[in-house]
């Protein structure tokens, strides 16, 4: 088989610890982003193309041309508060281009496989303690509903025409390149900012207002519970399920959960502060359409890969504010700091 591999969306954290490890590996990879990424991510030993992949042109091109004996899709608008602003934007992305891909698989590399990005966001307000392969899909954003659709029609195709496409339902998971636009590194930044002594930063939410404001930094309901992960060792489980002799979809997370509380609580206590003193509830910042708890039920992983997320919360949390830390002591030159969705 061709050691060539080609990952859409290459530019975010997903992509940046995917392409180590392929590269680490010694495949040819070829990456897709829309803009070339920084300094501060692959360059040497990766062959980017640049262009929109709802661009049908583009991508039929893309995968037409590389022929991949591999293809990571993690193309994506990837927050699902900002999927309610480009509804249609993300339907495309998230939805049509994944549709697109099998279609140009089958079309021109049939014996290539496939692994799809998905999300836990598909589950919804599901009311399950855990949520796993057979849990009830009851989605309530964009984002949500256009993971889904892009989650049944890899496996319609899989079952249509006998690709290697598998999926992966990924739970949160964050990194030091996790960007700013995200609430745990908008909190692993206040909370770094605050080490250093600062009050007011230049960097900016959602809502275009400074990150860390008065020494405090604002967020919506922290009572809100998410299955944290390492970015990095979803890598190496989406990997694992595409290599794996048979396709199928697998959960990946941790199995645990933690609140936004617990998050801040983590990183403000690391620099030896009171969260209560630098966090501030904006009601505006409250998601109607959230889903309030997640926690992923891995058995399926395990049994299969015996596969086990290696960073724990702590060492996560830990991890994003120290990078943070040295990120503002270096200063604005160091490439960009808030990022977008990938693609």
């Amino acid at each position: 088989m061709s050691s060539r591999v080609l990952v859409t969306g290459a530019s975010g954290q997903d992509g940046y610890y995917l392409i180590d490890l392929l590269l680490k590996q010694g495949y040819e990879v070829h990456a897709q982003a829309r803009h070339l990424p920084s300094s501060g991510h692959h360059h040497n030993g990766v062959q980017w193309h640049v262009g929109d992949p709802a661009n049908e042109s583009f991508l039929e091109k893309l995968v037409a041309g590389v022929r991949p004996a591999e293809i990571y899709n993690l193309a994506a608008v990837s927050r699902p508060a900002l999927s309610w602003e480009i509804p249609e934007e993300t339907a495309l992305l998230n939805a049509i281009v994944p549709q697109r891909i099998c279609e140009l698989i089958v079309a021109h590399a049939p014996e290539c496989r496939l692994f799809q990005a998905s999300s836990s966001e598909i589950f919804g307000n599901t009311g399950a303690e855990m949520q796993n392969e057979e849990t009830t899909c009851v989605p309530n954003t964009p984002y949500g509903v256009s993971k889904l659709y892009a989650h049944r029609m890899v496996g319609a195709y899989r079952a249509q025409y006998g690709l290697h496409a598998c999926v992966g339902i990924l739970f949160n998971h964050e990194s030091p390149r996790r960007a700013l636009s995200f609430v745990s590194q908008k909190i692993a930044y206040a909370a770094a900012a605050v080490s250093l002594g600062l009050t007011d930063t230049p960097e900016r939410d959602e809502q275009g207002q400074s990150i860390l404001s008065g020494g405090k930094v604002r967020l919506g309901d922290i009572s809100v519970r998410r299955d944290f992960g390492f970015a990095g060792d979803f890598a190496k489980a989406m990997q694992l399920i595409l290599r794996h002799v048979t396709p199928d979809d697998y959960v990946i997370g941790t199995g645990q959960a933690h609140s936004i509380e617990e998050f801040c609580n983590a990183a403000f206590r690391l620099i030896g502060r009171n969260w209560r003193d630098h966090v501030s509830i904006d009601p505006s910042l409250v998601r109607k359409t959230d889903s309030y708890f997640c926690r992923a039920d891995i058995s399926k992983m395990q049994s299969v890969f015996r596969w086990q997320p290696t960073v724990s919360f702590e060492n996560l949390v830990s991890m994003m504010v120290s990078a943070q830390v040295d990120l503002i002591k270096a200063g604005p030159a160091q490439g960009e700091r808030s990022g977008v969705a990938d693609g």
